[in-house]
């Protein structure tokens, strides 16, 4: 723990949107959240909005290999609650006429491309997937996916991990075919308080200090305008807030308290029964879709012809 500790020796204090520069004395500017992540949820790290894009930053820069490390998810699984949240993520690009015929790439799938595979068991044939942090012979190939243009391409949770948002869009347009599909899905930072870190949903949206970089919704489309793209559509919210019992952001951040508040309860046996022990977690289970904070988003793109 503490060798993680020690690398947190650099600032992050220039908006990379407007190159704002913070005031790192002043402390007022800076808001306080915990890591979500178990094996390390005594260290707490700050963050900054700028007063000019109203985008939100990490202020601590910190060896990200090394708290990746700490990542729990590696051994998930597509269980039956990410099937239903993975139906509203392919409602979302059939609305913007994804077929079985076109080819597909989830940028940022996860080491096991959950996503993918259920595409897979849904007849899509033409899908591939592609993170950072999985295995070069496998998901890690980024070899295999450059060597193809792609008709859809979905980066979900993605984009406020990466230092450079342009040149992280930029990787995605090489990708993208003339006439192209991109949908992005983050955080929405217009929705975030960050005076309200003792809100569990603000908390965990934060994910300190994993995201480095939050955006609006109108700065988001004019990074994608920036790479000549067009906006033809916008979500309010993420795929996986949904109306089905339980499966809302809200739900899901309560199920998290009512163990022991850390993201690993995600990656292990789903225990509703002993959540539903929690008065919190039982309202939110049922009325948070309709209570939503509405602090993630999606905007979908449309490269040219």
């Amino acid at each position: 723990m503490q060798q993680l500790q020690a690398t947190k020796v650099k600032q992050r204090t220039d908006c990379p949107i407007c190159h704002y520069q913070v005031d790192p004395s002043n402390q007022d500017t800076f808001f306080s959240f915990r890591c979500g992540i178990r094996a390390l949820m005594n260290e707490s790290f700050k963050v900054w909005r700028c007063p000019d894009c109203k985008t939100i930053h990490c202020l601590d820069v910190v060896d990200l290999d090394a708290y990746y490390a700490q990542y729990p998810f590696d051994d998930a699984q597509l269980v039956w609650p990410l099937r239903i949240i993975y139906k509203n993520l392919l409602r979302q690009l059939t609305q913007y006429g994804f077929s079985k015929d076109h080819s597909f790439l989830d940028y940022g799938c996860g080491v096991h491309g959950l996503f993918v595979q259920y595409l897979q068991e849904n007849g899509f044939k033409h899908v591939y997937g592609y993170d950072p942090y999985a295995p070069a012979s496998g998901l890690g190939d980024l070899v295999t996916v450059t060597q193809q243009k792609f008709d859809y391409i979905s980066s979900q949770d993605v984009i406020e991990h990466v230092e450079d948002p342009g040149a992280f869009l930029s990787d995605i347009d090489k990708m993208s075919a003339p006439g192209g599909h991109i949908l992005i899905g983050t955080p929405n930072a217009s929705n975030i308080k960050l005076d309200r870190p003792d809100v569990d949903d603000y908390e965990y949206l934060i994910h300190a200090p994993y995201h480095l970089h939050m955006f609006t919704p109108d700065v988001l489309k004019q990074l994608g305008k920036d790479q000549g793209w067009n906006v033809v559509g916008f979500f309010d919210r993420k795929y996986d807030d949904t109306k089905w019992p339980c499966l809302n952001n809200r739900a899901v951040n309560a199920y998290l308290k009512a163990f022991d508040g850390s993201f690993d309860v995600l990656a292990e046996p789903l225990n509703i029964a002993a959540a539903l022990k929690s008065p919190k977690f039982l309202w939110w289970s049922l009325f948070g879709y309709w209570f939503s904070l509405r602090a993630g988003m999606g905007v979908m793109f449309k490269k040219p012809e």
